[in-house]
C-alpha cells in the first residue's frame, strides 16, 4: 500500500505528448521513452500526434473463396486495371462492384507472383505460380505464355513456363526464378517471350537451399546510383550482383553474399523503399543498405528497420512462419511499411506497420487480410471470404459499396511510463485529460496505472469488440458535438499514486480522431531512497 506523500506541496501540471515514438517491444519498461507505447493498436503515429487508423470499404465481391493474389496494370496510355485470383479463377476487378464471370478458370490454387513491365509494345502485367502457364495482361487483352520455339509470339523456349515461380526486372530484362532450383533465367532486353538463358546462383549459396526471389536494390557507392540484382535464398542468404549486362563478364560481377536471416513462408517478403530493399525474415525487416553499413560498423542492430519491435516481430515470425499470407508492402503515398502477419485464428490476421517518416511502429487489427496491393495511390486488400476492400479509406471499417453501414474503429494503447519530471519522488495524479481533435463524438475509456505493475500489461484480445470497455476500470466517457472539428479536453479523476505513471486508453471512433497529448495535475511527495 502506498503511503501518503509527506510533503504534498502545491499542485503541479505536466503535459506528455501522445506516443509518437510508436510501439516499443525492445526496451525495458523502466527506461522506455515516455513518448513510446507498450501497447499500440489501431493508432497511426505521426510527427504531431497519434491518429486512429483509417477504415476500409468494399471494392469487389461475389468471388467465392480466398483472395490469394492481387495485381495491377498501369498502362502507358494512362488506362489502369486491377486483377484478383480466387482459388482456381482469375478475375478483372477494375470496376468496383459485384464481379462478372472469371477471365480464366481451372488454374492451380496457388499464390501468383506478379511483375509490371513496359516495352515498345506497351505495358504488361505478368504473373506466374510455378504450376500453370503464366498469365499476362496488356490492358483489356489477357493471354497466356506457353511453351514453344520462342519465335511465335507469347511462347517461351528453354525455360518451361510451368516452372517459373517468381519474376522481377533488372536493367530492362525480365528475370524468372525456376521453382525448387538455384537457377534464375533472363530474356533479352525488352522481351517478354523468346529464348531464356540460365544463370546459376548455386555456387554462391554457401548454406544451400533454393532461390526464393530475385529483386532490385539501388546502391549509390559514390559513383552514382546503380541497380543491383539480389537473389534471396531459402536459407536466408542474399547474393548480390552488380553490372548492366549479365551476358558480358566485363559488365557483370558478384558484389557480395550476405546472411540476412531465416525467411518466413512465401515469396512476397520484400519491398523497395526508395532505393533501399527491405527483406522480411524471422529476425525482422532487414534493410540491405543498412546491412552494408552495419557490417562495416559492426553494429548488426542498425540493419533492422523493425529494431524497436524486435522481440514482437521475432515472436510472431517464429510462431507463424509457415502460415500463408506473409507479405511486406510499402505504400509511399502515406509512407507506410506494412507487414501482414497471418495467424491460424479465424479473423485474427494483424498488420505491423511503420510510419517511415519517423520510423514509428504500430499494430493494426480487424483487417483479416490475405494479400495487399498498392495501386493508383490507393491501398487494397483481399480476405478469406472472396472480398476485395479499398483500404485506408474513410473512418469506419467494412463499409458497403454505397458508403452505408460499417463498424466503428477501436484503438487501444498503454503509453510508456513517465516520471513526470520527478523520478525519485512519489506522486499522486489528481486529474488528467487526453487532448483529442476530432470530427465526431468519441467514446473512450481510460485509466492511470503506476510503477510497472506487469500484471496490468496483459494485452486484450487482438480483435476487441466495439461494445466492450477495455480495462473495465472507469466508465466510458462520451462527448457529443455537432459538425465540424472539435477539441476535446475533459478532465478525469485519477486514482492511486506512485513514482511512474502510465495511461491506458481505449477510443471508439467513427470520425477523424487525433490524440495530441495528455495533461496531468499531480502532487509530489518526499523522495524515495
Amino acid at each position: 500500500m502506498f503511503a501518503t506523500p509527506a510533503n504534498p506541496g502545491t499542485v503541479k501540471v505536466a503535459s506528455v505528448p501522445a506516443p509518437i515514438g510508436g510501439l516499443n517491444a525492445r526496451d525495458s519498461i523502466v527506461v522506455m521513452e515516455q513518448t513510446d507505447a507498450i501497447i499500440l493498436r489501431n493508432w497511426w503515429p505521426q510527427p504531431y500526434g497519434c491518429t486512429v487508423r483509417k477504415g476500409y470499404r468494399l471494392w469487389a465481391s461475389g468471388l467465392v473463396g480466398v483472395i490469394s493474389s492481387l495485381a495491377a496494370l498501369n498502362n502507358i496510355d494512362g488506362t489502369k486495371y486491377m486483377f484478383a485470383w480466387v482459388d482456381d479463377e482469375f478475375y478483372d476487378i477494375t470496376v468496383t462492384g459485384v464481379v462478372a464471370a472469371p477471365l480464366i478458370t481451372a488454374l492451380t490454387p496457388a499464390p501468383w507472383q506478379t511483375v509490371s513491365f513496359a516495352n515498345d509494345a506497351g505495358g504488361w502485367m505478368i504473373a506466374v505460380n510455378g504450376f500453370d502457364d503464366p498469365i499476362f495482361a496488356t490492358g483489356a487483352t489477357v493471354g497466356r505464355f506457353v511453351a514453344g520455339d520462342g519465335i511465335v509470339p507469347n511462347t517461351w523456349d528453354v525455360l518451361d513456363p510451368h516452372d517459373a515461380i517468381q519474376l522481377t526486372t533488372h536493367q530492362r530484362r525480365l528475370w524468372a526464378v525456376q521453382k525448387d532450383t538455384a537457377v534464375g533465367w533472363y530474356l533479352p532486353p525488352g522481351a517478354v517471350y523468346g529464348d531464356w538463358e540460365a544463370f546459376d546462383f548455386g555456387p554462391q549459396m554457401t548454406r544451400g537451399g533454393y532461390l526464393l526471389f530475385l529483386a532490385n536494390w539501388t546502391v549509390d557507392d559514390g559513383n552514382g546510383a546503380e541497380d543491383h540484382l539480389v537473389a534471396f535464398t531459402s536459407e536466408g542468404e542474399a547474393i548480390v550482383y552488380s553490372g548492366t549486362d549479365v551476358t558480358d563478364d566485363a559488365k557483370w560481377a558478384l558484389a557480395g553474399v550476405y546472411y540476412i536471416g531465416e525467411p518466413v513462408a512465401g515469396r512476397r517478403t520484400y519491398a523497395k523503399v526508395g532505393g533501399d530493399l527491405i527483406i522480411l525474415t524471422q529476425q525482422g525487416a532487414v534493410s540491405m543498405t543498412e546491412t552494408l553499413v552495419s557490417i562495416k560498423a559492426e553494429n548488426q542492430a542498425s540493419r533492422l528497420k523493425s529494431d524497436k519491435i524486435q522481440f514482437l516481430i521475432t515472436e510472431v515470425t517464429t510462431q507463424y512462419s509457415g502460415q500463408f499470407g506473409w507479405e511486406l508492402k510499402y505504400f509511399p503515398h502515406i509512407n507506410m511499411l506494412l507487414v501482414n502477419v497471418p495467424t491460424p485464428v479465424d479473423g485474427g490476421n494483424i498488420q505491423l506497420c511503420s510510419n517511415q517518416l519517423i520510423n514509428s511502429w504500430t499494430q493494426f487489427n480487424a483487417m483479416d487480410a490475405t494479400t495487399w496491393l498498392n495501386h493508383d495511390s490507393a491501398i487494397y486488400f483481399g480476405d478469406y471470404d472472396g472480398n476485395v476492400w479499398l483500404g485506408w479509406d474513410g473512418t469506419v471499417d467494412a463499409v458497403g459499396y454505397t458508403g452505408i453501414g460499417g463498424n466503428s474503429i477501436t484503438a487501444t494503447v498503454q503509453q510508456a511510463y513517465s516520471y513526470l519530471g520527478a523520478a525519485t519522488q512519489q506522486k499522486q495524479i489528481g486529474m488528467y485529460r487526453p487532448n483529442f481533435i476530432t470530427t465526431v463524438p468519441v467514446t473512450f475509456n481510460s485509466n492511470i496505472v503506476y510503477d510497472f505493475d506487469t500484471s496490468i500489461l496483459s494485452a486484450p484480445d487482438s480483435v476487441i469488440p466495439a461494445v466492450a470497455a477495455l480495462w473495465n476500470v472507469d466508465l466510458w466517457n462520451l462527448a457529443n458535438w455537432g459538425g465540424g472539428t472539435y477539441v476535446e479536453r475533459r478532465w478525469i479523476q485519477a486514482r492511486g499514486m506512485g513514482n511512474a505513471a502510465s495511461i491506458q486508453l481505449g477510443v471508439r471512433s467513427t470520425g477523424e480522431t487525433l490524440w495530441a497529448a495528455t495533461d496531468y495535475t499531480y502532487n509530489v511527495g518526499s523522495g524515495v531512497f
